[in-house]
């Protein structure tokens, strides 16, 4: 009795680490891959994804891995480029003004310190700024998300504080 009790308990032993083994090479699958980082399944929630490559950039809000949004946008230049990583959304405001670029915009949710997202800039009489409005999708900002002001408004309106970003190039 004593035996059949002992070569259970190995045989149990046994079993969990050949389980674990298999464990071991289980591939992780998922559908966002980041730098060659795998970005694991955010199953639940909102949270956004700024894509900023060379020859595009754009935003894309998920709900529960579903494309809820997708929209174009202007990350920083070289000289003065956009923080990649991992956020969360802490503030906004309607509009702002900034002497040291003598620009403004409207609907400005931050990322984190000076960077935020917002609307193509606006010059010190409020008008929007023509020539910035046509780099929408190309590098030209000082390090912030550009977006028309469309979706600017939207993502405003739609995007909570608290909502995780992460932005890649």
């Amino acid at each position: 009795m004593l035996r059949n009790v002992f070569l259970l308990v190995v045989l149990i032993i046994f079993i969990g680490i050949i389980s674990s083994c298999n464990k071991a090479e289980t591939k992780i699958e998922s559908r966002y891959v980041i730098n060659d980082k795998v970005i694991e399944d955010m199953v639940e929630g909102l949270w956004v994804e700024v894509a900023l490559k060379e020859d595009e950039h754009k935003v894309i809000v998920r709900e529960d891995n579903e494309i809820i949004k997708e929209m174009i946008c202007s990350g920083g230049t070289k000289e003065e480029p956009t923080l990649l990583g991992t956020f969360e959304l802490e503030n906004r405001g309607l509009w702002f003004y900034s002497e040291r670029f003598k620009e403004g915009a409207k609907y400005w949710v931050r990322i984190t310190e000076q960077y935020l997202f917002h609307s193509i800039p606006r010059d010190k009489e409020w008008n929007i700024i023509e020539e910035e409005k046509e780099k929408l999708g190309k590098p030209a900002s000082h390090g912030c998300i550009r977006l028309s002001e469309e979706d600017a408004k939207w993502f405003y309106d739609n995007v909570p504080d608290g909502t995780t970003v992460i932005i890649h190039d």
